[in-house]
């Protein structure tokens, strides 16, 4: 992958009379690929979302170890490196599905849970859905915001604000289709129906919840990352990193199925309520 990254860095050429700040723009994002091209690892797809197995060495895929310098094997060509990080992300996302299982079933263990397998196959079509969805959205946004800035590049900025707050907004609602799929064994399209309801209906208390764990799992990051490549505290670190995840996880299912409970136990009381009563003989007198 080294060698398939630097033929993109190569590829990439200042325009024939840039601005300062392009100039500037396309300097730093060479220097971030030149980062990426040393330290890239296909292993890392194992964390790739939405659902994939938490890891703290994904993000920082380092080149050292306590024990010395980490083994590599060079993928020269894209044809084989696309197959190998297609099959590595399938397999992450049925460890993730095992984990997830696993972690639902310590909160409901008299729960019918979905086998492992179930769960990795709509894994597998929650993240075909989302990847599509992405790659839409930003085709579509890139086109517009093209188009846009030939007439005027403030409005190009706009659409390309638009789209990010579109797609932050689309993550948040389905942030809770995981959990419809392991803890209640829906299907895909039911599991994301239901999450947008479940935001919806609890906006403030879900955008909340999200917010705090993504902060309490940024801020432990921040200490996990301290240690050096190599040093063996890295290793706590690892621990450290799998606790917190796996707590704020337990702590998404906790949320979301005592939240789903109370929203279909208030539908059912509505669907009653709004019942005919049932029709009956009275009693006569004689």
């Amino acid at each position: 992958m080294r060698d398939i990254i630097r033929a993109s860095l190569r590829a990439l050429v200042l325009p024939p009379m840039p601005d300062s700040a392009t100039a500037e723009q396309l300097a730093e994002f060479k220097k971030a690929l030149e980062v990426l091209a040393e330290r890239f690892n296909l292993f890392s797809a194992l964390s790739s979302l939405p659902t994939g197995i938490p890891s703290l060495m994904a993000a920082r895929m380092p080149l050292d170890s306590p024990m010395g310098p980490a083994g590599m094997i060079e993928v020269q060509h894209p044809l084989p490196a696309t197959f190998v990080w297609i099959g590595l992300t399938a397999l992450g996302l049925g460890l993730g599905a095992l984990f997830q299982v696993g972690v639902a079933r310590q909160l409901a263990p008299q729960a019918e849970l979905p086998s492992g397998w179930a769960v990795w196959v709509r894994f597998i079509l929650f993240a075909l859905v989302v990847y599509g969805g992405l790659t839409l959205i930003t085709a579509g946004s890139l086109i517009l915001a093209t188009l846009a800035t030939l007439i005027l590049p403030i409005i190009g900025i706009g659409v390309a604000f638009l789209a990010l707050s579109f797609t932050f907004w689309l993550a948040i609602y389905l942030a809770f289709t995981p959990h419809g799929i392991v803890r209640y064994r829906l299907g895909v399209l039911k599991a994301m129906t239901e999450s947008v309801l479940l935001v919806r209906v609890n906006l403030l208390a879900a955008v909340g919840f999200l917010g705090v764990a993504f902060g309490l799992s940024w801020l432990a990051n921040q200490v996990w990352i301290l240690p050096e490549e190599t040093s063996w505290l890295s290793l706590l670190a690892v621990v450290g990193h799998a606790f917190v995840s796996a707590t704020l996880l337990a702590a998404s299912f906790a949320f979301y199925q005592g939240r789903r409970e109370w929203l279909m136990a208030v539908r059912q009381k509505g669907m009653t309520a709004m019942s005919p009563p049932q029709s009956g003989t009275p009693s006569g007198e004689g």
